[in-house]
């Protein structure tokens, strides 16, 4: 079973416009910008943009999300666990002890571990977990496509009507499906994402920063939910609806995140995605800068590439999801570029920065969003919750370099960036 009968010519959409659409959005906030700085008249506009999308951030963070009713009695359907692995003899052997000791009947789980190409100890150790579960089922192949390509090759295998992916370094609790899977009785809801923690958060400033991350995260993902905005998936510890994917023709090959994709997908369908903070899935964080960095360039470009992808698409999932989008695209893409002619123009012809509502509105929202995140998931109080903002902040710095980078890479780079597999080390030193 080493060969895929999804094609990757079957899977993969050409968006040869990708760099088109890049250039022109630079193009066109570089345009306005310099418009701001040369005709002082015209920026009512940017007051007015600030305006509405401040109205919108206050709604968001003043919202009292709803905790997800779960009905207990219900037939619990069969659930596939996939699980891509390349080089992950770290790992696996934890996971897979995981998997197998789910407070979930036996009969209901089909679990998979995809041996992407792996080069390390992980076929070996596969072979031992199978004599010990011999109900893992493991597929290998030759890697290409990256994640997306690993699932698509195992998804016509299974079984489940829930389909939850799972890293190899994934640690759920043993209720993990009883918490969510009843939770698609709801007809409307078409994936689940639970909450992230960082497993290795004591190890170093980076890894203490990524939990609080985690969290300023899951405070957004539950409020955006509460104006009826959108929440997204984040790739480990998700489940989707089997039928739902048949219908995409599995996951895009032609992304970096594949998560991010789906995403979009889901809402322009009309379903609903879930998110819940209990329970929640441990990943290993990455413990230095350079693993940091080719981990967030390639978050930074799937999230920016689906909304070149799927423009003007989104334009109709409703006000409240388009302004919902909106504030965050503007916020974490659209700011960054346009950082580059407001300094010029500052610089060279000393104006004032005219995007200097927006970044004042970009770190009020993170500011506070951090602080309750960590009050909430860290149960941390006065001053060590005021210091651990303060360094949450600093750390939110490299995202400035990482947007700007690659929202011009896009605009010369064809096609999407080769995939760069996150290192995990386990409970090694």
């Amino acid at each position: 079973m080493g060969i895929s009968i999804y094609p990757s010519s079957h899977d993969v959409r050409v968006h040869g416009d990708r760099r088109i659409k890049a250039a022109l959005v630079v193009l066109l906030v570089w345009g306005i910008v310099s418009l701001l700085h040369w005709q002082p008249q015209t920026q009512w506009f940017m007051v007015g943009l600030t305006a509405v999308l401040t109205i919108q951030t206050v709604r968001m963070l003043i919202a009292k999300p709803t905790s997800p009713k779960i009905e207990r009695d219900v037939d619990l359907p069969k659930v596939s666990i996939l699980v891509p692995a390349k080089n992950e003899s770290a790992v696996l052997t934890d996971l897979v002890n995981n998997l197998f000791h789910f407070n979930y009947p036996t009969t209901h789980l089909d679990i998979w571990v995809i041996d992407d190409g792996s080069t390390d100890e992980t076929p070996q150790i596969l072979s031992e977990l199978q004599t010990q579960f011999p109900r893992l089922q493991v597929h290998r192949r030759e890697s290409k496509g990256g994640k997306s390509g690993a699932l698509n090759a195992v998804f016509p295998f299974t079984q489940g009507e829930i389909i939850l992916v799972c890293d190899a370094d994934a640690q759920l609790p043993a209720d993990f499906l009883q918490q969510t899977v009843p939770l698609f009785q709801q007809s409307a809801i078409g994936a689940v994402q639970v909450r992230k923690s960082i497993s290795n958060a004591d190890t170093n400033f980076l890894t203490r920063c990524q939990q609080m991350e985690m969290n300023c995260d899951a405070f957004l993902q539950t409020h955006r939910i509460a104006v009826t905005g959108i929440t997204e998936l984040r790739g480990n510890g998700m489940l989707v609806r089997r039928e739902l994917l048949e219908q995409f023709k599995g996951w895009s090959e032609d992304t970096v995140t594949d998560d991010l994709d789906l995403t979009f997908k889901l809402y322009l369908i009309g379903t609903e995605i879930e998110f819940v903070t209990l329970p929640a899935v441990e990943e290993e964080g990455v413990a230095t800068w350079k693993n940091l960095w080719h981990q967030h360039c390639r978050w930074a470009e799937g999230g920016y590439q689906r909304h070149l992808d799927y423009f003007p698409q989104f334009l109709t999932l409703g006000w409240s999801k388009e302004i919902d989008l909106l504030l965050f695209l503007i916020l974490q893409f659209i700011l960054p570029i346009g950082l580059i002619p407001d300094l010029l123009w500052t610089i060279f012809y000393s104006h004032h920065s005219v995007i200097f509502p927006l970044q004042t509105l970009l770190g009020f929202l993170l500011t506070v969003s951090f602080m309750v995140g960590v009050y909430q998931f860290q149960d941390l109080r006065g001053w060590r919750l005021i210091w651990a903002t303060i360094q949450g902040s600093v750390y939110m710095v490299h995202w400035i370099p990482v947007m700007i980078l690659i929202t011009l890479r896009m605009c010369v780079k064809e096609g999407r960036s080769e995939w760069v597999k996150t290192e995990h080390y386990g409970r090694k030193p």
